[in-house]
Parts: structure tokens; sequence; C-alpha cells
């Protein structure tokens, strides 16, 4: 189906991801070294801190012009539960919201993780946290993989009393069948899980985009409900699109038809008119920058990069007042080329039709159209 239009049917909440630092106990090849290393120090608890009235106050601001009130707030890195003061600032800031935002809209907490954690700092991720997504990288030794499937285990025993929990299994093009397994095994034990090919375009040298032969694109094509045949040249995975991270349903649509679906099949959204900004928002804490999006880097100017300093995020919250004061509230149009996490934001490659769309999520009257 060719369509013109993305719409967020459910999970249409504000997420925002925290990158607490490079530090990681994984050394995963696909993952380039601005991602991660093992030696950077960890964000003290004062710092993280510091940066918490920037964070309430930009999604307050946002949310008095928002029809859907809830955010969920999701650490990453990095490998967020290796920082000693992980677990205490998770505590300080769900204390922080309850007294002061509790009444105004709704936060939940949520972890992105390796599962390399030991029980114990996994009993304290389901006590301060509502979700958790695992990533199940196959590059980890087998003892460590054990480890991470007993994770799995506890964290879903937990789904019975409200804990949400699901997995990205990381399909690696050299441990394909051991990625298939784990599916198996995932669904013998009613865990969700995501099937997510590495790498999404091979943009940049060496690429940490992996190639597929044609069975394990087929597998995949397969298990999504593609039809569409083999394009020629490196099988990447871009070239049969992408599932949502989240799992949201999306509408695509054109003039005279729709369909629901969890994949996009077309990721080229250079040039459209999308919502990013008021669906998502991303802090590096180790850069001290502020993104509309950890991948997109999307502008208001059509450019891509940092919106701010996280340090200097008052500055960042009075100029959104602004533009929102005085409806002159940019769209963003989309200046990359390949659409990557994010795709589930509200997007036409038309104006008129992207402002029908997104009435329903958030005041249009504020647009400068």
């Amino acid at each position: 189906m060719s369509f013109d239009t993305v719409d967020l049917l459910t999970g249409n909440n504000f997420q925002v991801t925290w990158d607490l630092g490079r530090r990681c106990n994984y050394d995963c090849t696909y993952c380039p070294v601005t991602r991660h290393d093992n030696f950077s120090p960890h964000a003290t608890l004062d710092e993280l801190k510091s940066n918490v009235n920037f964070l309430f106050e930009y999604i307050d601001t946002y949310f008095q012009h928002r029809t859907f009130k809830e955010v969920s707030i999701s650490f990453t890195g990095g490998e967020p539960t290796v920082n000693p003061n992980f677990i205490p600032f998770a505590k300080y800031l769900r204390e922080q919201y309850n007294q002061r935002y509790k009444d105004k809209w709704y936060a939940s907490f949520s972890l992105t993780t390796n599962g390399a954690m030991g029980e114990s700092i996994a009993q304290s991720v389901l006590d301060n946290f509502e979700y958790c997504t695992l990533s199940y990288h196959a590059e980890a030794d087998e003892k460590m993989k054990q480890r991470i499937k007993r994770r799995m285990l506890q964290f879903q025993k937990h789904t019975k009393s409200g804990f949400q929990f699901k997995v990205n299994v990381m399909f690696h093009a050299q441990y394909f069948n051991e990625c298939k397994d784990i599916c198996d095994w995932l669904t013998e034990q009613g865990i969700k899980f995501v099937p997510r090919l590495i790498g999404e375009e091979a943009d940049s040298k060496p690429s940490f985009a992996h190639v597929y032969n044609d069975e394990q694109i087929d597998w995949m094509k397969e298990y999504w409900g593609l039809n569409a045949p083999r394009k020629e040249g490196k099988q990447l995975g871009a070239s049969i699109g992408r599932p949502c991270c989240g799992a949201r349903e999306m509408c695509l649509s054109n003039d005279t038809e729709s369909k629901k679906s969890t994949f996009v099949d077309f990721r080229d959204f250079k040039g459209w008119h999308c919502s990013v900004n008021w669906f998502f928002l991303h802090l590096e804490q180790q850069t001290d920058q502020v993104f509309h999006h950890q991948t997109c880097q999307a502008r208001f100017d059509g450019t891509r990069g940092a919106i701010g300093k996280i340090s200097e995020g008052y500055k960042i919250v009075e100029d959104l007042k602004q533009k929102l004061l005085t409806k002159t509230m940019p769209t963003i149009v989309c200046p990359k080329q390949t659409c990557s996490c994010g795709l589930c934001a509200p997007k036409s490659k038309h104006k008129e039709k992207y402002l029908q769309t997104v009435k329903s999520h958030f005041d249009t009257g504020v647009l400068n159209v």
C-alpha cells in the first residue's frame, strides 16, 4: 500500500528518553562508540537531580496544549543500571512528580536495559518502574545469556500484577538461528517481544548495519506479513522497513484507503510534515544536550542537532512558552532521509492532511500556519 499520512492509534503518550551516560557492561560490535564505552564517569546523583525542574516544566508546557496528558519517562544508555545512582535517582524523580505534578498529568517510569543485572537490582526495577524493555543481544557469552533469561522470567512473573515487560530481540546476522530460538522460547513463556534487525542503514564507515541473506530477510518478512519483493543489492534492515519499537499501532492512509499496522515498509519521510516534537524528547546526560528525538534529531529550522543544553533548559522552556503564547509554533519538516524510531509520530506528506491528522492530538491553533 502506498500511503501519504501516518496517524498514531495506540500509545499516544509523550515519550521521554533519558540517556544517563555511555557507560555499559556490553561491547556489542554493532553499537558505535558514540553510544557506549566502559570508562565514562557515572553521572552523580546531584547532577541528575539538577535537571528535573527543566524536564517537568517542559512536559507541563506541552501538556497545556496536548489532548492526551500522559508521559512515559524512560531511561537508556549505555546501560543505566550500572550507574550506582540510578535507583536512588529514580526514587527521587518519582517523589518530585508525586509532590508537584501528579494531580495535573500522569507519568509512568520505564527502563531500557540489556538485562545483565543481578536479581536484587531487578527487584528494585520492579519496585520503582511500571515498564521495562529488555534488549536481547546474541553476542553476549552463554553464561550471561542464561542470567538474562532468568531476568526475563523474573520480570514476566510480575506482569500478572500490572508490571509491563517486553523484549526487543536484536536479530544478529551471524546468530540468526539463535535469535529465532529465543523468539520461540519467549513465545512459550508468554513474554511479549519484537524482532528487530540490527542497523537501519549503512550510512557510516565502518557500517554498523548488518547484511542479511535472502533466507533471513524472508523469515522477517513472513513474521511481519510482508509481501514486498526483495530489493536489489545488500539486504539491510531498511530494505523491508521497520516495526515500531514500542509496538504502537498506526494508521497508514492515502485518499482512498487505510490500514492499521505496527510495521512500516516505507521510511523515506524527508520533506514530510511531522509532529515528533509533540510526542518525543531526548536528554543526553553525558553531552549535556537536548533533542526533540534521539535518532532523527529534527529541529524547527530544517536541520538536525540539539535544541539546547540540559544545564540551560530554562532557555528551551522560555522559547517554547513564547512560541505557544504567540501562536507561532513551527511544524517540523523532516530533514532526514530515513526515519528510524519516531516513525510512529503523526506525519503527512501534505500540510493540509497533516493539520487534519494532528488536530485530535493537540491544539493546532498554536501553530504558525
